[in-house]
């Protein structure tokens, strides 16, 4: 890793990667007093932040920028974005003008982004990321070592497929332990390539497809639609988002999150929002999230 060739380039407009990396999006990065360090796919960054440019080292150094890029979506006009998102509901403006920075991330690879998100429920950003930590060191495969830590990759699917059920309890899965392996055992079953298939099935058929997997909802499978196969009509609607929109629309207050009111939600978005949506349902969970 000593021998990557660091790849510097201007910041972006409107970039802060540490907001990125703690709305909930990703769970495999770290902050400390020299910058970040992450994961992505087989990939591992190192990121430094001199406030003017970011110098970015990687493994493999080959198409490292551009994998960075990806990963943050950095090709997008984020000023645009914001102009869109405010013309089409004012509302947003204030939470926009906080989270100037937050763009929306795009996983490498999503059979990760599913295991990873399957993680989620009735549970916190901190705990999530000690979980999968925990599962990469006892089951992945070796990547690079970098600053005297030894970093893995994320599990294979056979390897999970493999475990017996209850294997993921001692590292503090819980009844999740279950799910992930089941879900794993799903997707051996389909075969390889088939979360990567999605990505041409359409929105709705996608979902369906997803929900069939053990332990996915509704929440869960919009979080890989988002995040790993990039469907702008993304709506995950967990506690912070339900809270929020609760908010915003009157007729949903004294109401329980169902499948209607799910729908009822993503609805408004795609009308109010349209393709922009996805940007729209990011920078309001993370206000949230953040208590603005």
């Amino acid at each position: 890793m000593n021998q990557a060739t660091p790849l510097t380039f201007p910041v972006p407009n409107r970039f802060d990667l540490h907001l990125c990396i703690s709305a909930g999006q990703v769970f495999r990065w770290q902050s400390s007093s020299t910058g970040f360090t992450g994961i992505s796919g087989s990939r591992l960054f190192q990121v430094r932040d001199s406030h003017e440019n970011y110098t970015v080292q990687a493994l493999p150094s080959e198409h490292a920028e551009t994998a960075f890029r990806d990963l943050f979506r950095l090709e997008t006009d984020l000023p645009s974005v914001h102009s869109a998102v405010i013309q089409a509901d004012p509302r947003w403006e204030p939470w926009i003008r906080e989270l100037s920075g937050l763009r929306l991330m795009r996983w490498e690879d999503p059979e990760e982004c599913l295991f990873s998100f399957l993680c989620t429920p009735a549970n916190n950003i901190p705990r999530i990321t000690g979980m999968i930590q925990r599962l990469c060191e006892t089951y992945g495969e070796p990547l690079f070592s970098f600053d005297s830590t030894f970093h893995r990759a994320f599990p294979q699917i056979p390897t999970l497929a493999d475990l017996p059920e209850d294997a993921l309890r001692p590292l503090g899965f819980g009844y999740r332990s279950r799910s992930l392996i089941q879900a794993a055992r799903a997707l051996r079953e389909r075969g390889p390539g088939w979360m990567e298939s999605l990505k041409s099935a359409g929105y709705w058929d996608a979902k369906r497809e997803l929900v069939r997997l053990p332990g996915v909802g509704a929440k869960i499978a919009d979080c890989v639609l988002l995040l790993g196969l990039d469907y702008w009509e993304s709506v995950p609607v967990d506690t912070h988002m339900w809270q929020a929109m609760q908010k915003l629309l009157p007729e949903l207050q004294g109401k329980s999150l169902t499948e209607k009111t799910y729908r009822q939600i993503l609805d408004w978005f795609h009308d109010r929002f349209g393709v922009w949506t996805r940007w729209a349902q990011q920078y309001l969970f993370t206000a949230r999230l953040k208590k603005l």
